[in-house]
């Protein structure tokens, strides 16, 4: 079931919301230039343009993703990648905007890259946001093993890193749901098998449920 228009514009809202928040504590933290922990000097640049257009470039894609322009919030961050590849916020943000416009592959893709950039444990809380959602994209592509292997890459980042103050009880829950699911799964796996059965003519594949032989005619 779809959610309403309502619900879909509130949760967008909402993320837009959660991206600005994200960015505002990670700039306060002094990791918006590098993800390395230390502030650069604003007169900094690189061949690409600068760290000091990454900022302006990660507040321009906030804004367009908050106004449902996901191409130009793409756009927008993917020049806030250029400004400053090595920071995982830009390529973390790009996946949440490949999200939106329904381009699951290249968030996927987006969401990876941030977690090798991150993988350093400079910054715990951001890398366990970037586990969160890879964990969750597996579950949105039905890829059920390779969403519970996911939630457990999230749990033990948890556990190594308290302080990322990650959501072990979503990761367990989720790990639950898709072992329910998966034992579900198993148990229709015969009601299946009839169904497909049953469309290719062989209705009675039971003998014990098949209709009694015809009586014999009389002598």
């Amino acid at each position: 079931m779809k959610p309403s228009r309502p619900l879909r514009k509130l949760t967008v809202c909402a993320l837009a919301t959660a991206l600005a928040l994200v960015s505002a504590q990670v700039f306060a933290d002094g990791t918006g230039a590098t993800g390395t922990g230390k502030k650069k000097p604003a007169a900094d640049t690189s061949e690409s343009g600068g760290s000091g257009n990454f900022k302006p470039a990660v507040a321009d894609g906030i804004a367009k993703y908050a106004a449902r322009d996901f191409p130009g919030a793409v756009s927008a961050f993917q020049k806030a990648i250029e400004a400053d590849p090595k920071n995982a916020l830009g390529h973390y943000f790009l996946g949440e905007a490949q999200l939106a416009a329904g381009n699951l592959t290249e968030a996927e893709a987006a969401w990876t890259r941030a977690s090798l950039v991150a993988n350093d444990a400079k910054d715990p809380s951001l890398r366990a946001r970037v586990l969160f959602v890879l964990a969750d994209l597996k579950e949105r592509q039905k890829k059920w093993d390779d969403a519970r292997a996911a939630w457990q890459v999230y749990l033990d980042w948890a556990a190594k890193y308290p302080e990322a103050k990650a959501f072990t009880g979503s990761g367990q829950s989720r790990q639950q749901m898709i072992d329910a699911m998966s034992k579900q799964d198993k148990a229709y796996a015969v009601v299946r098998q009839r169904i497909a059965d049953t469309k290719n003519g062989n209705v009675f594949t039971d003998l014990s449920k098949q209709p009694p032989a015809p009586a014999a005619p009389a002598q």
